[in-house]
């Protein structure tokens, strides 16, 4: 069994209920918090590295026992909802409300219930959706509605460069805001194909999981590998037999975009190669730079040298685009500094 249908085969069976366990389950619950009512057992949470669950709506968790699956679940479920959302642990008439950060087992040989209420910002993916899709509607914004993939092109490189100018300084709510950008690019060309019918946002994310449970066998299969090496090579032979499956004849640089700044396409060019054999890199930046002088400062002998200090950064572990980017800054900022009189 392949990787695909060995991770299939562990997910858990959907849940049944007999009335009298499902009655017993919503017992205490007021009739208001039934509407959208999420219900899961606590070993399924515990099972899972990010919950299903969506949290604009409430949750139910049944089946809540011991220290080590309330440790699992409150693991499990502070990926998706706030460290200080407050939840109730129900154990037969005892109810215990405190942060999710805090959640204990209930008490000692008891099955407990966890009660999670919806959040009260919207924070799941659908809300995203939702509001962009209403955007792109007959009520919505005109300017949304005329957004086309073409048009989105210059805000799609926009929105990736000022992530990647958070990522430089390091400023993490900087981040997760340019993050919350580069989303909106995504959600957004999904809804316009989806209007047109080529694809919806449900095809984008089982692509991508299939692909990640695929090329990783060692994970979802039962693969061995020694370490980081042998899972790139892994990742490499798994992508080209899928090639040659689909028919595809590709060079071992297909993939790596042409648009991409020179520094990083030469750098992926490097790593693409390496990954099938050994690159050569200079052992040092001035035999990188041999041979260049004021004679020989051609075009191409300068791309030959910056392409020898990309493979040398490369073999030192250093990208040199960011290495450049984050020089580019310094430089910037000295020019910027206020002169002293």
């Amino acid at each position: 069994m392949d990787a695909t249908g060995m991770y299939n085969a562990r997910r858990e069976a959907p849940m049944t209920f007999t009335p009298k366990e499902l009655q017993a389950a919503l017992a205490g619950l007021a009739d208001t918090a039934l509407e959208s009512l999420q219900i899961v057992t606590a070993d399924q949470i515990a099972a899972q590295h990010y919950p299903h669950l969506d949290p604009a709506h409430p949750a139910l968790v049944i089946g809540l026992a011991g220290e080590t699956a309330a440790r699992q679940v409150r693991q499990t479920l502070l990926a998706a909802y706030p460290s200080d959302h407050l939840v109730t642990c129900i154990a037969g008439t005892d109810r215990t409300t405190c942060p999710l950060a805090e959640l204990d087992a209930p008490a000692e040989n008891a099955s407990g219930r966890l009660w999670i209420p919806p959040v009260s910002t919207p924070a799941a993916f659908t809300a995203l959706l939702d509001v962009v899709a209403h955007l792109r509607a007959a009520d919505g914004c005109p300017w949304d509605r005329e957004l086309t993939w073409a048009k989105l092109r210059s805000s799609l490189l926009e929105e990736s460069y000022e992530l990647l100018a958070a990522l430089d300084a390091d400023d993490a709510v900087k981040v997760a805001e340019e993050l919350g950008d580069l989303l909106l690019q995504i959600a957004m060309q999904a809804q316009i194909a989806s209007e047109e019918e080529l694809f919806r946002i449900p095809d984008v994310i089982q692509g991508i999981v299939s692909k990640l449970i695929r090329r990783h066998p060692h994970v979802f299969g039962d693969a061995q590998v020694s370490g980081a090496a042998e899972v790139l090579a892994n990742w490499e032979a798994i992508k080209r037999a899928e090639r040659e499956r689909n028919g595809e004849k590709r060079s071992p640089l297909s993939g790596v975009p042409a648009g991409l700044p020179a520094l990083a396409q030469a750098a992926a060019y490097i790593d693409r190669m390496s990954r099938l054999q050994t690159v050569a890199a200079p052992d040092t930046p001035s035999e990188a730079l041999a041979g260049l002088d004021a004679a020989s400062a051609t075009p191409e002998a300068i791309g030959d040298a910056l392409f020898g200090l990309v493979a040398w950064a490369r073999a030192h572990g250093v990208d040199a685009e960011s290495a450049l980017r984050e020089a580019n800054a310094r430089y910037a900022a000295r020019i910027d500094r206020p002169q002293e009189d």
